[in-house]
Parts: structure tokens; sequence; C-alpha cells
């Protein structure tokens, strides 16, 4: 895909920070530069999902140049794809956007979609803070329309089936256009739970959970901008909130205290601020580079990381 730039008079950077929760862990820390990382990619990580067999549908074709006859991605085992990322999945594999047959770790697949429908409410409240209350709502209504079917039966075993009420309070403040600030509460009481959930999940599936989940925001990506020009702001939009909901979840595993876990989580953060240069605002706004590349290695990159835990 060849690489533009939308010209601006100032750069906005990606990450938006939307709880306390969030707090960048990013800054300060050295960063790879991102056209070295992109290079490192076509030597290193790839060949190893090659190895492994995984595909990441259109978006990696676009990228890479070839499909994988027998590629793993992340989808959700549902009939619905939202973009085309997951209808172009490859045949016998699983499609990693909102579509795809099943399949993969279960656990891992529970972390990627909890944090897949996270990602669309980040979006939709920072829309929804923007003023941009049609699209606010397009997002909000996401989560339980695409998504939540695959997560109900883990979450109903594990006692959590009340987070579908939770994620639909959302979506009603938002579509009675309440207060911001209940509309936020509505998040917190939603992300809290997610949380709670998470906790049963080990440090290493969750870490291989999100990057999955940066997988799936490098397909969409691809999709938002496809042609180099930024054709689909919802795609790009969607990815924008996987990878907030990724730094937040990385960063609170910095501050967590078990230092194993500390150190794998600081440095897939710096794999995951590469992914920076691809952004500009939620509204697709700024100085950036269409390049979904960054993400796809960043997710490698990732992944690589959270093997090191035991």
């Amino acid at each position: 895909m060849t690489e533009t730039t939308k010209p601006r008079h100032v750069t906005v950077r990606r990450m938006l920070t939307l709880t306390t929760a969030a707090t960048s862990a990013v800054v300060g820390m050295t960063t790879p530069a991102a056209a070295d990382f992109s290079d490192a990619w076509t030597s290193g990580p790839e060949r190893i999902y090659l190895a492994a067999g995984e595909g990441e549908g259109e978006g990696a074709a676009q990228v890479e140049g070839e499909g994988h006859e027998s590629g793993e991605g992340e989808g959700d085992g549902s009939a619905e794809g939202e973009g085309e990322g997951a209808a172009a999945a490859p045949a016998g594999g699983e499609g990693e956007g909102e579509g795809g047959s099943g399949g993969g770790d279960p656990v891992q697949a529970l972390q990627r979609d909890l944090s897949f429908m996270e990602g669309h409410l980040r979006a939709g409240l920072a829309l929804y803070e923007a003023g941009d209350l049609a699209a606010a709502k397009t997002h909000m209504g996401h989560p339980i329309e695409e998504k939540y079917g695959a997560v109900a039966e883990p979450l109903e075993e594990r006692g959590f089936d009340g987070l579908r009420d939770q994620i639909a309070a959302i979506a009603a403040a938002t579509e009675a256009e309440a207060p911001l600030a209940e509309v936020q509460a509505a998040f917190d009481a939603a992300r809290a739970t997610m949380e709670e959930v998470r906790e049963g999940i080990s440090t290493r599936d969750q870490v291989l959970g999100l990057a999955k989940l940066v997988r799936v925001a490098g397909e969409e990506y691809a999709v938002a901008v496809e042609g180099g020009t930024l054709s689909n702001l919802h795609e790009y939009q969607d990815s924008w909130g996987f990878l907030q909901v990724v730094e937040a979840e990385l960063t609170q595993m910095v501050e967590s205290g078990n230092e194993s876990a500390a150190h794998v989580a600081e440095e897939a953060l710096k794999y995951l601020a590469t992914t920076g240069a691809a952004f500009g605002d939620i509204q697709g706004e700024g100085e950036f580079t269409m390049n979904p590349t960054l993400l796809h290695a960043a997710a490698a990159r990732i992944e690589l990381e959270a093997l090191e835990l035991d």
C-alpha cells in the first residue's frame, strides 16, 4: 500500500486518556523508530507467524502480498462481519474481524473479545465527549450487535453474564443523549466488570489476547485506509479504540508490582507506541502515515514478548 500523509498544522497523538486506568506509560520510554520497526517485520516476526500458520485476513494480504492457507485469525465464530479483514480471512482459518469461524485458544479469545467490545466503547466515549453523537451511538451499539454472542457463554460460566446489561446501559444512555458524566459512569461500571473477568485470566493469556486484538486493529485499519486515503472513518475509529484498550491494559501490568509481567508489558508498550505514527485524532485529523504494517508488526512483537511469560 502506498504510504500517504494527511497534512495538518499540529500533530495529534493517537492515545487519549479516557479514564484514570488508561494513564500512559509510554511517555519517556525509548521507542524504536517506526521505520526501523517496520523494516524489522519483514525478516523477523513475520516468519514466525508464517511458520505457525497464522493469517491476517485481507489486511495482511495487502501488507504481505500473500495469504496463508491454514491461517489462524481471531474471529468470534459468528456470521456477521463489519470489516473486509474478516471477510477475507483464509478458508479453514479464523477471521480476525467481527466475523470468522471459531477456533484458537478460548481464554485468549475471551480477552481479545472483551477488549474488542471495550475498544468500541472507548471510541464511542471519545466521540461522545467530542460532540459527535451520531458516531458515538453507532460505536456504543456495536459490542452487543457484533460481539457479545462470542463471549456470552464463557461469561455466564464465570458468573459475569450481567455484563450484557451494563453494556446495554451505556448504549441506552448514549441514545438518550444523557450527560457525559452519566455515560462515563456507565462505561466505568462495565469496564470494572471486564477487569474482574480478566483477573481470572493468566497474564500470559491476557497479553496474547491483546496481541490478537492489535492484529484485528491492523486489519480494520487496512480497510480504513484502502487506496491510500482515509476512506472508512468508522474502521479507523475501531482500530483507534482497540489500541486504546491495549495501552490501558499494558499500563496496568506495568504498575501491577509483578516484575516479570511489568517487564513484558513495558517492552510491549514500546512496540505499541510505534503504531502512533499511523494515527491522528479520533476523527482522523492530524498528520499521520497510513501504514497498516505498523500495527501488524507491533502485534507480532507483543506476542513474542508474551511468550516469555509462564
